[in-house]
């Protein structure tokens, strides 16, 4: 991807966020770090949405999504991952967790995912931060991608969420091809918050010179 392309869709990707009902506090992290950070990249369909408490009583809400696309890593069109993200409601009790992702039936999302192996599952990278809604432009019909954080007490359905407004919007193709070429090219060697060097060697390929 040529460099003021890239420079625009960082820029993109730092406005287009809406503001979530309750302030995140994970730190903003560039396209190319959050394909980094990320043993898997995939666009699915969300097919199924349950919360279910662990033996602490804190609620997680999980997702299966099917793989409509895979961008980075070993999951093929049509396979299945589950995603999990902190809090959401069980029974009449609900687990407020500021920065999670949210997921509905029928989305349609790009997903940047970090594998937790002991429990069969993957988390976003960063939270809401490597969850991202795929819808098309009402205007022109181009499927855009954003981010819309909000707070697991809100009701959550992707239906209706708003697309950004055109100055702010980042197309799918455009990420897509961003992160295909982040993947391709390899870690850089700089570090990324959360996640530890030895880590970032095992998920990637490396750039020339990284050891």
């Amino acid at each position: 991807m040529p460099l003021l392309a890239r420079l625009a869709l960082v820029a993109a990707l730092a406005v287009a966020s809406v503001a979530p009902a309750s302030a995140t506090t994970v730190a903003p992290l560039t396209l190319d770090q959050m394909t980094d950070a990320s043993d898997l990249v995939v666009r699915g369909t969300v097919e199924s949405v349950w919360t279910e408490e662990d033996a602490k009583g804190i609620a997680w809400t999980r997702a299966l999504v099917r793989v409509d696309a895979s961008l980075k890593g070993g999951a093929d069109a049509g396979d299945y991952v589950t995603v999990e993200a902190a809090g959401g409601t069980v029974g009449n009790r609900t687990t407020l967790v500021s920065g999670s992702a949210r997921y509905s039936v029928g989305e349609q999302t790009v997903l940047f995912l970090s594998d937790k192996p002991a429990k069969g599952v993957y988390g976003t990278v960063g939270m809401g931060i490597g969850k991202f809604t795929v819808k098309p432009n009402p205007l022109d019909g181009n499927l855009v991608v954003f981010r819309f954080v909000l707070s697991q007490d809100k009701e959550y359905d992707a239906r209706f969420l708003p697309v950004p407004p055109a100055d702010k919007q980042v197309l799918l193709s455009t990420m897509e091809d961003g992160v295909r070429a982040r993947a391709a090219i390899g870690w850089d060697g700089k570090s990324i918050p959360g996640i530890s060097d030895d880590q970032l060697r095992t998920i990637n390929r490396l750039q020339p010179g990284v050891r």
